[in-house]
C-alpha cells in the first residue's frame, strides 16, 4: 500500500512562483491551489485540487481540504500599484497573510512557507545584501512584505507555528511580465528585441541586479520543505552574483542574433546602484546552490517568449 502524499496549499498557485512551486512539489505531494484568479499567468492544472478564491475572503478557508503544508504565494505584487493604493496592497499582503496564518494556527499546519521580497530591504547599506541587513522599505509593496513576514516570526514565536521566510531576489521566468517587480527590466528588454528596437538602458547601465530563475527559487522551497528542523528563519535566495544592467541587455541582445546597439537613456530617479544577497544563510540552512546559469535562463526564457 502506497504511502499517502502530504497536501500542500499553495495559496497564488496560478501566479509565477505559485505555478513552478506547483511544478517542482506535484510527484512527492497532493497540490491544493487558492487563486483568485484575478493576474493568473496559467490556468488551473487538471491535476490538482482548485479553489477559486481570495485569501482576504475569511469564508473561503472553510472550503479548504485539510492540509499539512502551507506555501503562501498569494500577493498584490505591483510596486506602482502599492503606492496608488496603499490600503488594497495592505488588505492582501498583511491582513490576506493574517488570515492564511490564522487558518494555519487554527489547523495545526506541519509547515508554513513565506514568500518574501527583497523589496523588504530598500536602498542597499551594504553588498552582498545578508539577513542582518536593515529592512527600510521604499514602498508601500516593501513594507507589507516585511510587515507579513514579521507576522509569521510572531506566530512562531507565540504559537509555535513551524514556518521560513524565503525572500527571493530577482526572479526571472518565462512567465515574467513587464510589471512584475524588480525582473521587469528584462520582460522589457525582450519586447524591444522582439520588435527590432534597441534596448533602452536608464542610465549608465553599471546598476547591479541579482537576477535568479524560478526554478531555483521551487528549489529552495523544496528544501525548505525538506528542512523543517529549520524554524522562524528567514533566508535570502538569489543567484548570489551581481549582474549589471548593460551586461543583461548584452547577453539578451547576443542570444537574439539580431545587430542592435544599446541605447541609453535619462537614470531613473532614485535608482537602486548595487543589489546582489549573500547565500552564505542558505547554503548553511538549506544545502541551497542556483544551478541555472543567467545565460542560459535567458536563452531559455527568449525561446518560450518570442519563438
Amino acid at each position: 500500500m502506497s504511502e499517502q502524499k502530504e497536501t500542500v496549499l499553495l495559496t497564488g498557485g496560478l501566479g509565477q512562483v505559485g505555478y513552478y512551486s506547483y511544478l517542482q512539489l506535484k510527484e512527492k505531494y497532493q497540490i491544493c491551489i487558492l487563486d483568485n484568479m484575478i493576474n493568473s499567468k496559467v490556468n488551473p492544472p487538471i491535476d490538482v485540487i482548485f479553489i477559486k478564491g481570495d485569501i482576504r475572503n475569511q469564508e473561503i478557508y472553510s472550503l479548504l481540504p485539510k492540509v499539512e503544508i502551507i506555501i503562501h504565494c498569494a500577493a498584490q505584487i505591483s510596486i506602482a500599484k502599492s503606492t496608488i493604493n496603499p490600503i488594497l496592497d495592505a488588505e492582501t499582503n498583511i491582513f490576506g497573510t493574517l488570515n492564511l496564518l490564522e487558518f494555519a494556527r487554527k489547523k495545526d499546519v506541519d509547515r508554513f512557507v513565506f514568500i518574501s521580497s527583497a523589496a523588504t530591504y530598500g536602498n542597499p547599506q551594504f553588498v552582498p545584501i545578508t539577513e542582518e541587513h536593515p529592512r527600510k522599505p521604499l514602498s508601500p509593496y516593501g513594507m507589507s512584505k516585511l510587515v507579513a513576514e514579521q507576522y509569521v516570526s510572531l506566530y512562531s514565536n507565540l504559537y509555535g507555528l513551524n514556518s521560513i521566510n524565503i525572500v527571493p531576489f530577482n526572479i526571472y521566468s518565462p512567465l515574467q511580465k513587464e510589471d512584475d517587480p524588480y525582473a521587469g527590466v528584462i520582460f522589457k528588454f525582450l519586447k524591444a528585441i522582439k520588435n527590432n528596437q534597441s534596448p533602452m538602458i536608464e542610465g549608465d547601465g553599471y546598476q547591479t541586479r541579482d537576477f535568479v530563475h524560478i526554478k531555483d527559487v521551487t528549489t529552495a522551497i523544496d528544501l525548505a520543505l525538506k528542512n523543517k528542523h529549520i524554524t522562524n528563519r528567514t533566508i535570502n535566495i538569489g543567484s548570489g552574483e551581481p549582474t549589471t544592467i548593460l551586461e543583461l541587455a548584452r547577453i539578451l541582445v547576443q542570444i537574439s542574433g539580431k545587430k542592435l546597439e544599446l541605447v541609453h537613456e535619462e537614470p531613473r530617479e532614485a535608482d537602486i546602484r548595487e543589489s546582489f544577497t549573500s547565500l552564505k544563510l542558505a547554503k548553511e540552512l538549506l544545502n541551497y546552490s542556483p544551478q541555472i546559469k543567467l545565460k542560459d535562463g535567458l536563452k531559455d526564457m527568449y525561446d518560450s517568449l518570442l519563438v
